[in-house]
């Protein structure tokens, strides 16, 4: 398959960040099925370093508000092992922190003339400054404005693009920021200016853990005492990222890799039919393995075999056909129907606060089909599946 112009063996790509940052992950990215990585970012200059911290919860979500990124002279040094030990498409995620908006086509040159397959232009992160905004605090010189501030901009967002471009001549793929303002006028910028794909993640790109009500209201970062708002990830930002997908889909023609939250294979299959021609992978790597990625490519296929697709381009976007906007919602009138057979009468469908269309009986529950709203919030809650949603004869 192409994706952006680059020739993959199959959709899917490691997205960047701590599972992106050594030659041995990505010889276990390629083990395990990828295609293609994005190395972990490179930053020109960093005002800080540190190692990663994060609150966890697996399956459910990751918050982090510092994690090592790559110099130059190490992401130079990647890409090299990269190309010569490995033959998966590389991506080069990578911002300047430069004043100087040329230096992004001078950065970007030099990791094409040590053979990156295409330039991954990061806009959507670090928050450094961006979480400083955030606490009112102030913005000093020495503090770097780049990253999610810079993709919160469609005119420097596309001057970027283009400075990079007059520079290279492989792929340029712009990672944008869920928190523009306008994501698909960012997107728009960046393709009016040549962007050849976009990546694209959910959000918001800030978060803040639970704390430890015990002890003074802790942030329960693990050996981090002050913390900081941190980039959110994981299975939390799934739907997000469905969104964001669809959203820029319906306003550009370039084709998307997105990640955020796909952490099996029909999340992955999801996201396509939302309008990505590729999906990218990260915190599900980091609680389960790179053997996740094998899991999730053979699903995949299976899936296309199964369903009697020739290639992943008949799923692109399915679903953009069946959204609209909120005042032209095709709502059809229906109820909840309860299967007798499969209820156990254990009550809970009739605890929803908003309703009063399920009563409990002596064996079994019932809905008076002419007080129900058609919510569905009582199928997802009954534990034997017996509650399917019907639409009502005329």
């Amino acid at each position: 398959m192409k994706f952006a112009g680059l020739e993959m063996k199959n959709p899917i790509v490691i997205a960047s960040g701590p599972v992106t940052a050594t030659i041995d992950q990505l010889k276990e990215a390629e083990k395990n099925g990828a295609a293609a990585v994005s190395i972990k970012q490179v930053m020109t200059r960093q005002s800080f370093r540190g190692n990663l911290r994060a609150y966890s919860v697996p399956e459910e979500v990751i918050i982090f508000p510092i994690d090592k990124r790559l110099d130059v002279e190490e992401g130079l040094a990647l890409t090299r092992q990269a190309k010569e030990q490995t033959s998966l498409v590389v991506m080069v995620n990578l911002s300047s922190q430069e004043k100087d908006i040329e230096e992004y086509g001078r950065l970007a040159k030099r990791f094409e003339d040590v053979g990156a397959d295409a330039i991954e232009i990061n806009m959507c992160c670090p928050n450094f400054s961006l979480s400083k905004r955030q606490l009112g605090m102030d913005i000093t010189e020495e503090d770097i404005e780049t990253g999610a501030i810079t993709g919160q901009n469609p005119k420097l967002a596309g001057e970027i693009v283009k400075v990079i471009k007059d520079y290279v001549k492989i792929p340029v793929i712009p990672k944008l920021t869920p928190t523009a303002l306008d994501i698909g006028a960012v997107a728009e910028g960046c393709v009016r200016n040549g962007a050849d794909g976009l990546s694209l993640v959910g959000g918001p790109s800030l978060a803040a853990p639970p704390v430890d009500i015990y002890n003074g209201g802790l942030p329960l970062y693990p050996l981090m005492d002050p913390g900081a708002f941190g980039a959110i990830n994981g299975s939390a930002i799934r739907y997000a990222t469905f969104k964001v997908t669809g959203q820029v889909a319906q306003r550009v023609s370039v084709p998307l890799v997105s990640s955020g939250g796909i952490d099996t294979w029909e999340h992955a299959i999801q996201m396509m039919m939302w309008g990505a021609s590729a999906v990218s992978m990260c915190t599900s790597i980091m609680w389960r393995g790179f053997e996740v990625v094998d899991r999730i490519r053979k699903g995949m296929e299976q899936f296309l075999e199964a369903q009697g697709y020739h290639s992943y381009d008949e799923i692109v976007g399915l679903s953009l056909k069946h959204i609209s906007s909120s005042d032209h919602l095709g709502l059809r009138p229906g109820y909840a129907q309860i299967d007798p057979a499969k209820c156990r009468n254990c009550g809970i469908c009739t605890k929803p606060g908003h309703c009063n269309a399920v009563v409990q009986e002596q064996h079994y529950c019932r809905v008076i089909p002419e007080r129900c709203l058609g919510c569905s919030v009582c199928v997802g809650l009954c534990p034997t599946r017996a509650i399917t949603m019907v639409e009502a004869q005329e």
